[in-house]
């Protein structure tokens, strides 16, 4: 993946007290491990985007006070679902994928709710991305001859270089910006890190001054 600069700018919506924990006193953000969200497990942020994150915190039921904190992160080795060379790995894996559950006789996961076309409940998705990286786990289990996860080997496995550190995709979300328009109201990227070191650093996005224009 070519990235440049090289670090991105995330925005993570979350309460007042996880803002608090994180900012004030150097606490870590707590994974999301939902069987739906979209990117698989780990840290989710908005990229580049603060109103969206702060948008999501005031709309969450579990959030009484919206915050915001903003990140900087290197993405590493980084499943971009905006690069052709993975979106046809992520295809790949969802047909392996169901071939393993029509053998297991498990039913396949379905991404469910649907407005505007857009699905908000990706457990089909979710799955998939979790499945590429325990394939790709498991061939660098296999390049370092381990004989399991457990342990000691799980950690050789996470600091290996082709261990998967982040998740980037775009979704087209909303509402037409106006009649018979290909633009909608609420596209975003979103990042998903599974590796917490590429998160260099946390801060509180300044607001700006009204009385200049804004960059």
């Amino acid at each position: 993946m070519y990235v440049s600069p090289g670090v991105v700018v995330g925005f993570h919506g979350c309460d007042r007290a996880v803002f608090d924990s994180v900012i004030k006193n150097g606490s870590s953000i707590s994974n999301s491990e939902n069987d739906y969200d979209w990117l698989g497990h780990g840290v989710y942020f908005w990229e580049g985007s603060y109103e969206r994150a702060l948008n999501w915190a005031k709309q969450s039921k579990a959030v009484k006070k919206p915050a915001v904190i903003g990140a900087f992160i290197k993405l590493g080795n980084c499943i971009d679902l905006l690069d052709s060379v993975h979106l046809e790995k992520v295809k790949s894996t969802y047909e392996i994928y169901k071939i393993e559950c029509d053998k297991l006789g498990v039913e396949l996961p379905e991404n469910r709710i649907v407005v505007n076309d857009i699905s908000f409940i990706r457990e089909l998705d979710c799955q998939v991305i979790q499945r590429l990286q325990q394939f790709n786990n498991e061939l660098i289990i296999q390049d370092l001859n381990l004989p399991d996860m457990a342990g000691q080997n799980k950690r050789k496995v996470q600091k290996h270089p082709e261990f998967i550190d982040s998740v980037r995709g775009m979704f087209p979300e909303g509402d037409e910006l106006y009649k018979g328009a290909g633009f909608r109201d609420k596209n975003h990227i979103q990042l998903c890190i599974v590796n917490p070191n590429c998160i260099i650093g946390f801060f509180d996005p300044i607001h700006n001054n009204n009385w200049y224009k804004s960059l």
